[in-house]
């Protein structure tokens, strides 16, 4: 990537933009405004971005991320939004960058600019490869390519509309699940994970990093124990998130062996998110997958009966999980692709 650039701790200019790190409340309000200005444009059906999240992301950051922000200016305008988030403890050689391009400063050199000075910071902390999920079919893939990148992942997003259009069809894919399931028994909470749970969950959370289909991505297993467990969960809470919460045990009181999480927002009454859901190998084929998805529906439409969507991503490779949620209601919503750029 060509670039005239001038290196300092905290500014730097690439290709005649002057880009500055988010360090104080006037810049991180511009950085926002960039940022939800660009989702309002391109996903007019999405929540919209949440300044309160943002503020709270910054008294408590997420575990198991560095972050940095970067302002992009031109002729002293802010004109695009640059995130840079750092694991820090597993994949350790890897980069996560989302650019946001203000719609009417599109295609002037402004998406390349920022990926080349997210490559100079990637690099700073040894990182070897930027990751960048792009919406398919939109200016990013044409960017992504132009810079030679590979697409690594391929993934879906599906809308399920609430109330379901045929409820019926659930309580038969429901009692269907509970017949395929005998000898499990299901438990649930809304908020933090209760203590004679998190061990369990912070097991099966770690398998998501190596059971969930990855294609050609890069991403190496996860490690997760009680801490990190409680920091997500601490997490959550400060960012105005509400985990709804729906797993199987063996049994009355065996382990946890499947599980899956919703999340909420009160500031997004409508709209509510998809998690994590897992079921461990050894007790596939007992439709737990949509035993527990379909109770934490339940559970959703019991805590808040306001909301009327629900969103899904799904790899392309995951025909199982694909499977359920058609099923189960969800509609694609949109593509996206998750690039890798290398960086040596």
């Amino acid at each position: 990537m060509g670039r005239d650039r001038r290196i300092v701790t905290d500014m730097t200019t690439v290709a005649g933009v002057q880009l500055t790190r988010v360090d104080d409340e006037a810049d991180l309000r511009e950085w926002f405004d960039v940022g939800a200005a660009s989702v309002t444009h391109d996903r007019p059906g999405d929540p919209a971005r949440s300044w309160a999240g943002l503020v709270s992301e910054l008294t408590r950051p997420w575990p198991g991320r560095d972050v940095e922000r970067w302002l992009a200016r031109r002729d002293g305008e802010a004109v695009a939004a640059l995130r840079l988030a750092l694991p820090n403890r597993d994949n350790l050689s890897s980069a996560l960058v989302e650019c946001e391009v203000a719609p009417a400063r599109r295609r002037r050199g402004l998406g390349r600019a920022l990926l080349a000075h997210a490559a100079d910071r990637a690099r700073a902390h040894d990182r070897t490869r930027l990751i960048v999920e792009v919406r398919a079919g939109g200016p990013g893939d044409v960017l992504m390519r132009a810079l030679g990148a590979r697409p690594a992942l391929r993934d879906q997003r599906r809308r399920l509309p609430l109330p379901p259009a045929d409820p019926d069809a659930l309580a038969a894919l429901e009692a269907a699940a509970v017949a395929a399931s005998v000898g499990y028994t299901l438990v649930g909470w809304t908020g933090a994970t209760p203590d004679e749970h998190v061990d369990d969950i912070a097991r099966l959370t770690a398998q998501m990093s190596t059971d969930a289909p990855f294609d050609d991505l890069h991403w190496e297993p996860e490690t997760y124990d009680a801490d990190r467990i409680r920091e997500a969960d601490a997490a959550f809470v400060s960012h105005g998130m509400v985990p709804l919460v729906t797993a199987v045990r063996v049994g009355a009181d065996g382990p946890l062996v499947a599980y899956s999480t919703l999340f909420h927002r009160a500031e997004t009454p409508w709209h509510a998110g998809q998690g994590d859901t897992l079921v461990e190998s050894a007790h596939r084929g007992h439709r737990l997958g949509m035993r527990v998805k379909l109770a934490n529906l339940t559970r959703l439409r019991e805590y808040a009966p306001q909301v009327t969507a629900v969103d899904t991503w799904n790899a392309d490779s995951n025909p199982w999980m694909v499977s359920i949620n058609e099923a189960m209601g969800f509609r694609p919503y949109d593509a996206w692709t998750e690039w890798e750029l290398d960086l040596v």
